[in-house]
């Protein structure tokens, strides 16, 4: 009982977008566990034309490169040692960790035999990027998930295991990396397949170098709207100065992706291009507000210093990519006088439910875990009575921040 009182006063303390959060999360909860009881039939609207629909639009498609900024931020970091950036690396891994973990949910809600999922460890198609895809994910997560335990390592005073975290930390970092590499552009590669149905304006032999820059300059974005927000709604410092040097990185990848779409559509595509007006304007607000808006945004001088700048540029390459990746796995493939797929509220209500346990999840580990330090090999934690004699040793003085 006693613990009990003391989930409700905690819980009784959080903020109320939080509590509106826990709300969305058992609401997608409940809808998820429907599809597990009546099938996909019942919940959704997929059929044969349109097998991938919103689960895999935007919880696989969508939010894999929305997480691709712990894998870049940890090598700019620790392989190219710049070691400014440190304070912007482990809200960066959670976010990939939290992000990759909810991407897995995905894929298992929109399985049709959830259940055999491993079948794929014991029967491979090795000539499927799906294989890549799918094993590249897992052990995307697991690395991740390694990078995340040292924050939980310093929370509980485990030095031996934080000590052996810290000497795997560049292989680790080299090891996502390329990981993370190879299934960004995999994405891309599932949809070469679909020749005569993917719509010109999408379809080039390029995707998955597209699908690679544009997760890059992607997961930077995230990385600045996230230190904003923790800045403004979690009380941490202002990490605008930091952001400036992501700032300066962006419109290069910008600039590279704009001629490389430019450049495939000219002599890499088939014709015609623009024959369907609605896939028209969808294209031209893709490029013109998820890309080139943004780029001349970034090159303005005074988005170095101003948040609020930064923080739309940032807002407006998400977008763009966001619609990117709808336009190329469900938009760009609907025929002429086709049957037009519409997710379900069911369908609707988990994807809102996965979004939602994202940033719920982080608001827990940033109010509990210290992942703002600075400098968190200097911090002094308790040490466990059973590692004390191992790691005695003295402690310097306690710097950096905590939520």
């Amino acid at each position: 009982m006693i613990a009990v009182a003391r989930i409700r006063e905690e819980v009784g303390g959080y903020p109320r977008f939080v509590k509106f959060l826990m709300v969305l999360i058992g609401v997608g909860v409940i809808c998820a566990l429907a599809r597990f009881v009546f099938g996909l039939g019942a919940l959704t609207n997929l059929n044969d034309t349109y097998p991938w629909g919103l689960w895999v639009a935007f919880d696989v498609v969508t939010s894999v490169p929305l997480a691709a900024g712990a894998f870049i931020v940890g090598a700019i970091v620790h392989c190219f040692n710049i070691k400014k950036l440190e304070p912007l690396v482990r809200p960066t891994i959670v976010t990939g960790f939290l992000g990759y973990s909810l991407v897995c949910v995905g894929l298992l809600l929109d399985l049709g035999q959830p259940q055999r999922a491993w079948h794929v460890f014991i029967y491979p198609n090795l000539r499927s990027p799906m294989l890549e895809v799918s094993m590249c994910i897992m052990s995307y997560t697991a690395v991740v998930f390694l990078e995340f335990l040292s924050p939980v390592c310093e929370k509980f005073g485990y030095r031996v295991p934080l000590r052996l975290l810290r000497h795997m930390q560049l292989p680790l970092v080299v090891l996502a990396a390329a990981i993370a590499t190879l299934h960004q552009s995999s994405i891309g590669t599932f949809f070469l397949i679909a020749v005569d149905k993917l719509h010109n304006l999408w379809y080039t032999p390029v995707l998955p170098l597209l699908f690679w820059i544009s997760a890059v300059f992607t997961g930077l974005s995230i990385v600045i709207v996230e230190a904003i927000m923790v800045h403004r709604h979690l009380g941490q410092p202002d990490e605008t100065g930091l952001l400036a040097t992501l700032a300066r990185i962006i419109p290069w990848l910008l600039a590279i992706y704009l001629v490389l779409k430019v450049y495939s559509l000219i002599f890499l595509s088939q014709r015609p291009l623009f024959d369907r007006p609605v896939l028209t304007v969808l294209f031209l607000v893709e490029i013109g507000i998820g890309v080139i808006a943004p780029l001349i945004m970034f090159l303005q001088r005074r988005i170095r210093t101003d948040g609020r700048l930064q923080l739309r540029a940032a807002g407006l390459i998400v977008f763009g990519l966001a619609l990117n990746r709808f336009n190329v796995s469900i938009f760009g493939m609907v025929q002429r006088n086709q049957h037009v797929y519409y997710p379900t509220v069911p369908e609707s209500l988990v994807t809102i439910g996965i979004i939602s346990a994202d940033v719920f999840f982080f608001f827990l580990i940033a109010r509990y875990f210290p992942i703002f330090e600075h400098h968190p090999e200097a911090a002094d934690y308790r040490i466990p009575d059973r590692f004390r004699r191992i790691t005695e040793y003295p402690v310097p003085e306690k710097t950096g921040r905590r939520v």
